[in-house]
């Protein structure tokens, strides 16, 4: 045989192998790049070339290819040809990753008629004496500063309950969704808040789910999972292929990919950050109910409607569960009543929107955490923040969504935005803001 034909040869093992190996870390980019490309277009109204270049300008994705079916309503992301995931645009679901061909997408549903509409926040006749006006305003200019990968798109800052500041990036408004990533952990502890204040579920109750019936996993509890400390075997990591990234881009059924995970440590001892473990609590908010009319008004009327979230939609897996560690979105404006809501401990014009005591549950260091950690609540990490108030806490996400409140100073801050994670200044931030309000 010739040299020419043995090169050859060793050519296409070696593209073959490359191949192999690449493959299922693209095809995570592609659900990815497809999911990202749908929510962008449908729910901001964002053309895919826009998105391609602000939202998917990183890594491989450099390289996606987009198209749009619009009889469809899908937007399928690919990789040469070689590999393609598809999301569909689903009425009150938002965009559907089909994950698995073979498996049958949820229905539409009705969308809330007051969907759409922007509430206006209270704002001040008079500004309360100690805030000042241009300080403030100098401090969002300042967070607005170009990042590695973006930037700030929108920020509102609340003082008692009042809107005093926002600004947005260009071709983003008051009335655009914007996605919290892992601030939507947070919407499912107040959700699993509201099942507990209504009787349907308590903290220390086990047994979850009937997989686990016949082994150890059978001891955790609502709290463990609460906590991110259920001893569940987990791997969070965004860099490749991941438990994390195989359940949000490779999985139909989120949660029961997850139930699949074995016990590797005793329940509250050992913190791990995980995903998975806030999609149980939302596939177990679903199986308790027992029908997704009462799943979805739980959402709907118990929580987002009460406090003026109209804007607010959690999208679902393709199982029809919300896929509660990272699909919500909304304007920055309800993000705000969110964090507000949890500011005025769970109550909204006096009504109890959560139990009473939650708040201050939520903001308990979980065991394991090292004390940065409550809840699905993040508490202040040293690393991050210095000489911030005790109480402060906060709602966190990918590429540094975040919900500060501080029930001392009164203050909310919400900073939304697309740059590479943990690149904004929020210590910075933080400071800045609170010098230019009321002590």
């Amino acid at each position: 045989m010739s040299y020419l034909k043995w090169f050859l040869i060793v050519i296409v093992i070696l593209l073959l192998g490359g191949y192999w190996y690449a493959q299922p870390l693209l095809k995570v980019g592609a659900g990815y790049a497809a999911k990202m490309a749908c929510s962008c277009h449908y729910l901001q109204g964002r053309s895919l070339d826009n998105i391609k270049a602000e939202d998917l300008n990183f890594s491989a994705l450099k390289f996606i290819k987009l198209t749009h079916d619009q009889a469809k309503d899908e937007v399928a992301a690919s990789f040469f040809g070689l590999i393609t995931q598809r999301a569909k645009f689903i009425k009150g679901r938002g965009c559907v990753l089909i994950a698995d061909e073979n498996v049958p997408l949820p229905p539409e549903v009705p969308v809330p008629a007051m969907a759409g509409i922007v509430t206006p926040l209270p704002v001040y006749d008079t500004l309360p004496q100690g805030l000042n006006a241009d300080a403030l305003a100098q401090a969002v200019t300042n967070a607005f500063a170009p990042l590695p990968g973006g930037g700030t798109r929108g920020i509102v800052i609340l003082h008692d309950g009042h809107l005093v500041h926002e600004k947005y990036a260009p071709g983003f408004t008051e009335a655009t969704p914007l996605l919290g990533w892992s601030m939507t952990k947070s919407i499912t502890n107040a959700l699993v808040g509201i099942m507990v204040k209504n009787g349907k579920l308590t903290l220390q109750q086990d047994h979850l789910f009937s997989e686990w019936e016949d082994d150890e996993r059978a001891n955790i509890t609502v709290e463990n999972l609460l906590h991110m400390n259920s001893g569940l075997e987990w791997n969070e990591a965004y860099g490749g292929v991941s438990d994390a990234t195989t359940m949000l881009y490779k999985q139909p059924d989120m949660a029961a990919y997850t139930r699949t995970k074995p016990l590797l440590f005793e329940p509250n001892t050992t913190w791990v950050y995980s995903s998975g473990t806030t999609n149980l609590l939302s596939d177990l908010v679903r199986q308790t109910l027992g029908n997704d009319p009462a799943y979805r008004s739980l959402v709907r009327d118990s929580l987002f409607l009460p406090i003026g979230m109209h804007s607010a939609q959690i999208d679902t897996d393709q199982s029809g569960t919300f896929v509660g560690s990272s699909y919500c979105w909304a304007t920055a404006r309800d993000w705000a009543r969110f964090g507000q809501l949890y500011l005025q401990d769970g109550q909204w014009d006096g009504y109890p929107i959560l139990p009473a005591g939650w708040v201050d549950f939520s903001r308990q260091v979980a065991a394991g955490s090292e004390g940065v950690y409550g809840a699905q609540v993040w508490l202040p990490d040293p690393e991050e923040l210095s000489e911030v108030p005790e109480d402060l806490f906060m709602f966190r996400g990918f590429q540094d969504q975040r919900i500060v409140i501080i029930p001392s100073r009164k203050v909310v801050m919400v900073r939304l935005g697309m740059n590479e994670d943990k690149t904004f200044a929020l210590n910075k931030f933080i400071h800045e803001v609170l010098a230019a309000l009321p002590e």
